[in-house]
This record gives structure tokens, sequence and C-alpha cells, in this order.
């Protein structure tokens, strides 16, 4: 098998660790109605939900995923973690919110649902509350190596790291940091299992004029933060390209796996997540927040398509 083939299944569960920066600049205003923070809660929230929700099979989802969302200001908390099964059974709280959708005749309805809650927003840390990037990133190399230890037929692991700029901690300079943390995050894509080494990902909280999504080189990077962040990105595996071009998005050979702008998240969400669930599940039924009823189809390219419409919602309001 090539590399980076192998996909999520009850018999090979794959591993998603997300990393969120809890720093004190995610506090910051964001899109006009969100701060930063509130933002990035509300997407991962989505995330799981949807996970869970596309894996139901009966009365409770199938396990085809240990997801583990890991938080970082000065120090590293682990905010939840579990197999589907797991986490479906245990959210925080559920809370009611609205989402806008197709009528399906060319207008657009609001619907009210229920969305659950694992990660909530940091609302009581101080603003200069640092970023210790390499601390998150040691501990998903050593959770990745006793996953892979245990699990030797699992899909290449994947790192989903969002975040609000460079690493900063323990009052050394920022180039330290950098430097420091990149040392872990090379020893992370170094470790290899029999799919493939570890995948990183990662998406820029910024908000600005640049819409460039999986760059192909440092040059595409329009400031220092934005080639860190590229440095720190895997390669996009030729797998995903496969994919990516099928799906309308634009990924060349030998691009990073990295968007500098959060609203494109669903892009990267988007090849994270179809090759690797999604080609595996003989999915009979799809599944809205509240209702659990069927897809009749068994056709891998229908329903990729109806999860990538159903995707894009993800990280629209």
């Amino acid at each position: 098998m090539a590399s980076h083939e192998r996909i999520w299944s009850s018999a090979t569960p794959g591993l998603l660790i997300i990393l969120l920066d809890q720093s004190g600049s995610m506090l910051a205003p964001y899109d006009g109605h969100d701060t930063k923070t509130t933002f990035v809660s509300k997407a991962v929230n989505r995330i799981i939900g949807y996970l869970i929700e596309t894996n139901f099979d009966g009365e409770s989802p199938r396990n085809r995923c240990f997801i583990s969302v890991i938080g970082y200001g000065n120090d590293v908390t682990e905010l939840c973690s579990g197999y589907l099964k797991d986490l479906d059974a245990n959210p925080i709280r559920i809370e009611s919110t609205k989402k806008k959708m197709s009528d399906g005749a060319g207008g657009i309805i609001e619907v009210t649902y229920d969305q659950p809650v694992w990660v909530d927003p940091i609302s009581n840390v101080d603003k200069e509350e640092n970023s210790n990037m390499k601390k998150a990133f040691e501990s998903t190399l050593k959770t990745t190596k006793q996953w892979i230890a245990g699990h030797p037929e699992t899909p290449a692991p994947i790192v989903f790291n969002i975040s609000n700029g460079m690493p900063h901690y323990e009052g050394k300079s920022i180039e330290v940091c950098m430097v420091e943390t990149l040392e872990v995050v090379n020893q992370l894509k170094d470790t290899m299992c029999s799919d493939g080494n570890v995948l990183i990902y990662n998406a820029l909280m910024e908000k600005n004029d640049s819409t460039v999504s999986f760059p192909q080189s440092i040059e595409q990077c329009s400031n220092h933060v934005e080639q860190y962040i590229f440095e720190i990105s895997s390669a996009v595996p030729h797998s995903r390209e496969l994919i990516a071009k099928k799906e309308d998005i634009a990924i060349q050979k030998n691009s990073r796996a990295c968007v500098f702008n959060a609203n494109n998240m669903r892009d990267l969400v988007s090849i994270i997540q179809q090759k690797q669930i999604f080609l595996a599940a003989q999915v009979d039924e799809t599944k809205t927040a509240n209702t659990r009823s069927m897809i009749k189809t068994s056709k891998n390219d229908t329903i990729l398509s109806r999860i990538l419409k159903s995707l894009k919602a993800i990280f629209t309001k």
C-alpha cells in the first residue's frame, strides 16, 4: 500500500490530535462577532460533532478514530479526548444554536439545532499569556509514539494545529522559541508507522487580505509568521492531492498543509477528513444534528460530494 492511503475504520482506527492556541492573543476580536478563541472553539466542536454524526451506526457511532484536543498557553492542558463513542456520550453540555442552510430552492433558511460542546473558549487568562507551542508538540510526539506502538496497523496519525502566530514561552526570545519548537516538530514529522509519517496541518488565525492556502514555496508567504507556519507544516501527500483536485481544492505538487486565514480552514479540514474516514464508511445514513436519516447510496463519489457540501458549513455561521 502506498504511503498515507490507509483509511480510518473500526478495525484500524485513526488518531487525530487538535492543538489549540490558548494564549492571551486569542482574546482579540476576530470576525466582528466573536473573539479568536470563540471562533476556534465553535469550529472544533462542529468538527467533533460532524465526525460523530457521519460515523453513526444505529444507536452509537463507530469508533473509527480517537480524538484528542490539547490547549496550550503557558502550559498544556488536555481539553477532551476519547473515541467517537466516548465523546458522543460525554459532552460538557448541549447548546441550542442556529445555522444557515439551503432550502433546496435557491434560498437560505435558518435552522435551530443542538450543538454538543466539548471545548470552551478561554475567558480568564491574562492577555500576556504565552504560547508554548513547543510543549504542545512535545506532548503530541509522546502520544503519537504510544499510539503507533499500540496500533501497528494504524493510518498515519494527523495533527491539526490552530495558532495565532509564533511560539513564545519561558521568557525566551521568539527566535529561540522558533528554533526549539521546529526541532520538536521535525521529530514528529519523522515519526513513522506502516502507513507513513505523522502529518502536521496548520491553520493560522489571521484576518487579512491574504488568501493563501496550501502554498508550494516559502516565497508565497507574505510575512515571517506565515513563513514559520509553512516550515512546521507537512507536505500534502499525493493521496490527498488527488482528492483535493477532484473536489476543486487548489493543491499542487509539493504544497504544504497550511492555510493563512481561518476562514479557509474548511478546505484544510476537508482533505484531512475525506480520505481518512469516508472512503472507509459503508454509509447508509446521513446525519443532521437532530436526526439519523438515510443516504440511499453507497457510491463513494456521491458520499464525498455530500460530505464536502456539509463540510463547507462547518465554518459558516
